[in-house]
């Protein structure tokens, strides 16, 4: 069976939106952003010069726009969790317990590697 490229676009967009969604519960941070924003593009490029995108295009769009709010939510929810507990010191006790458990080193030892002082960069 012979597909046109317009079926083989819109085909891969929604593969890549799939992967996307999957990558982000799995792999979060750059792979959802590479498989959504190819996804998006050829979504975009399937419609070609019609009024209207192919239905699975549009699905594809759905998936791949979810899949980038996400990941762009997840990366921002985590930031902020790691600031507040610059911060807060039951946080930070939490952390110690945490991360002696799985690594072996404390918040502060992490502090310290990352070069952050009291928050704030230091050099």
């Amino acid at each position: 069976m012979i597909q046109s490229p317009r079926e083989r676009l819109t085909r891969t967009s929604m593969s890549l939106a799939v992967l996307a969604i999957f990558s982000t519960l799995t792999f979060p941070v750059v792979l959802p952003y590479i498989f959504g924003s190819v996804s998006l593009m050829l979504a975009i490029i399937s419609k070609g010069a019609r009024h209207s995108f192919p239905r699975r295009s549009r699905t594809a769009v759905i998936v791949a726009s979810v899949a980038l709010a996400l990941n762009t939510a997840l990366i921002v929810s985590s930031a902020l969790y790691f600031l507040r507990a610059l911060h807060d010191p039951v946080l930070q006790e939490q952390f110690n317990k945490i991360l002696y458990q799985t690594y072996g080193i404390t918040f502060e030892d992490l502090i310290t590697q990352l070069g952050l002082q009291n928050g704030v960069p230091g050099y």
